[in-house]
């Protein structure tokens, strides 16, 4: 499994990039909102996370390897959850992410389908499909506050009062809300906020939903 390259970034075309890792050129397929961050970067060392996949027909007798690179892991990540519907393969998703994955997921869980259709590729039918599949999936892709980083064996403790959440649920969302980039104090907070209604939280995705709202909410 690739699941990250690194090189000088040679060209930018409509639908991919090519990166030199010497001593070869590698042609990377990118979403159009790669596309548009990467093209001021040309002639400079640039990462991509990756995933590696075959496309083509094994009947047809031509299978050809294909890289897909994205600006961060968890870009990566709503990619691969986006072509789990079904009718989104791997070039209608790149097409399709014009905008930041905050963006697209804010969509999606707000089940705007109308806004949802107006993306390249998808029609209203795929759009109903996509929210009714995904709606409760994309949850920490819309507290996306900056690149993700990568959190293991994180504990968190909230000063909110808990009896209404499992321990569980507050780890894990901690740790989602760490993975889309806020810091430590800010997902404390964050979970705090919510942590002091009578709301019962079973889940992360609840958690998440209710931080989401929360932060819809005008000041």
């Amino acid at each position: 499994m690739i699941s990250q390259i690194r090189g000088i970034l040679r060209t930018v075309a409509e639908e991919e990039l090519t990166l030199a890792v010497d001593p070869m050129e590698i042609e990377v397929l990118i979403p159009e909102y790669t596309r548009r961050k990467m093209q001021t970067h040309l002639g400079e060392i640039v990462s991509l996370h990756t995933i590696f996949y075959i496309e083509g027909n094994a009947m047809g007798g031509r299978m050809t390897p294909r890289l897909v690179g994205f600006l961060s892991a968890i870009d990566r990540e709503f990619f691969e959850i986006f072509c789990s519907v079904d009718g989104v393969g791997v070039r209608k998703a790149l097409r399709a992410m014009v905008r930041p994955v905050r963006e697209l997921a804010r969509t999606i869980q707000d089940q705007d389908v109308k806004m949802l259709s107006t993306y390249p590729g998808i029609g209203e039918a795929t759009a109903e499909r996509i929210v009714a599949k995904l709606r409760r999936k994309v949850g920490k892709f819309t507290l996306i506050v900056g690149q993700a980083a990568a959190v293991e064996g994180t504990a968190v403790e909230s000063n909110g009062a808990a009896e209404n959440v499992e321990p569980d649920v507050i780890r894990d969302t901690f740790a989602a809300l760490l993975s889309v980039g806020h810091n430590e104090s800010e997902a404390r907070r964050e979970i705090d906020r919510v942590l002091t209604g009578k709301k019962k939280f079973k889940s992360v995705a609840d958690m998440i939903d209710a931080i989401y709202q929360q932060q819809r909410q005008p000041d």
